[in-house]
């Protein structure tokens, strides 16, 4: 996980504000129940129309077996994402990419927790230097990293930033 540093900084956090969680299986489940009643659907009320049908089969076959697989995966895996606790969610994830040059300045706007400076920084389509951050709904908690692409791997830069 290529943000497994910012996790850490994040759970260490005074308090317990921050906590990690294994993903909720709500999704998975209600895509998986939304397929199984498109393909009832398809049995019960449609007679005349092959498309239709089809179309039924295939949509309710795909997400019926979205939902299960990644259901089971979420159940099983061990992967555990930030919680924020004072508003019982999740924090968001969000990557951004940028180039070389933009590093120094990247640099300053991340140790000031300035968003509106790390916002006007230009972006790229290429991932050398990435800009991880977590936040909570409220805004009340973020959390930044950077990493380069070095050697085919991301390799952190500095420490985590957290703003609380």
């Amino acid at each position: 996980m290529i943000a497994h540093e910012i996790c850490e900084a994040l759970y260490a956090l005074p308090g317990g504000v921050v906590e990690p969680r294994r993903r909720s299986i709500f999704k998975p489940v209600m895509f998986a129940i939304i397929g199984v009643v498109l393909l009832i659907i398809n049995v019960v009320a449609v007679y005349n129309s092959d498309a239709l049908s089809m179309f039924l089969i295939v949509a309710g076959m795909s997400l019926l077996g979205y939902g299960v697989v990644v259901g089971v995966m979420r159940m099983v895996s061990d992967e555990r994402v930030p919680y924020h606790t004072a508003s019982h969610r999740y924090m968001r994830y969000k990557e951004s990419f940028y180039d070389r040059q933009q590093l120094a300045a990247l640099q300053r706007a991340v140790a000031m927790g300035d968003e509106g400076a790390i916002a006007a920084i230009e972006k790229s389509d290429i991932a050398v230097i990435t800009l991880v951050s977590y936040s909570s709904s409220d805004g009340s908690i973020v959390g930044y990293a950077l990493y380069e692409y070095v050697d085919m791997e991301s390799r952190i830069i500095g420490k985590p930033t957290i703003k609380a």
